[in-house]
């Protein structure tokens, strides 16, 4: 099943970061114009990148399975032309909608059987043209168990009025199950030194690369490009990140 912890939660904070995402924004979309203007975006939090797209000429599908992301999503960006953003589950997703031309996707870690992911795959491919393109960003299985103790996160910059926001977690990766177990908290304190805070709690599981292919050959797909990192730098054994291209066969 999947597991995305509390994002519930997260979702009015989804940006508490700080952090400019402008050039991934530019990255999906330069990636899309390969094969054109209609985009499938699955898994998308608030629909922030896919809002960005549309804002450039794209005409856009985001979806996310969490109701709050999805709600904060429209709240935010319902003036935005050629966006739309839904509900749905991306193992089971049915969408009234013409065939696009692209769908990436950076979160299959939350889906945490392989079965899973080939019905994610099975409904992908259902809604993209013949030849059109999908592309996965997924971080390969680690060789060696490792544990980051517990650290804080402070934001590049505080971002919302009168609030004060940082976390505090640490992770674990346990390389006999592909699993990397990530424990947080969130706190925000007000100008008056009330704080909130809850738990994050979730793991992602990986997959050989070996274990990928097989799901995307199975799932109608054929590979046409492997890359360590965003500059396509040729994939290579023993590298953690894995960005697969492949069409629609």
């Amino acid at each position: 099943m999947s597991d995305i912890g509390n994002y519930a939660r997260h979702a009015q904070y989804w940006d508490w970061s700080g952090h400019d995402r402008t050039a991934e924004h530019i990255f999906w979309s330069n990636y899309a114009d390969k094969y054109g203007k209609n985009v499938l975006i699955p898994m998308c939090a608030w629909g922030e990148t896919g809002a960005y797209m549309a804002e450039h000429g794209y005409n856009v599908i985001a979806f996310d399975i969490t109701p709050e992301m999805i709600a904060e999503g429209k709240k935010r960006f319902s003036s935005v032309p050629c966006l739309q953003l839904f509900e749905g589950d991306v193992t089971s997703f049915n969408f009234d909608i013409g065939l696009v031309d692209f769908c990436f996707c950076m979160d299959f870690g939350h889906i945490h059987t392989i079965e899973r992911i080939r019905k994610s795959l099975i409904c992908i491919n259902k809604h993209l043209r013949n030849g059109g393109g999908l592309v996965i960003e997924a971080g390969l299985p680690s060789k060696d168990s490792s544990h980051t103790p517990v650290k804080t996160f402070h934001p590049l910059k505080q971002v919302y009025p009168n609030l004060k926001v940082w976390k505090t977690g640490d992770g674990y990766t346990e390389a006999e199950t592909g699993r990397h177990y990530i424990t947080q908290t969130f706190y925000s304190e007000d100008d008056n030194g009330n704080i909130d805070s809850f738990n994050h709690a979730f793991y992602l599981q990986s997959y050989s690369r070996d274990v990928w292919l097989a799901a995307l050959k199975s799932s109608g797909f054929e590979v046409i490009g492997e890359y360590k990192n965003r500059a396509f730098e040729p994939w290579s054994k023993n590298n953690p990140l894995w960005i697969v291209e492949s069409i629609k066969c």
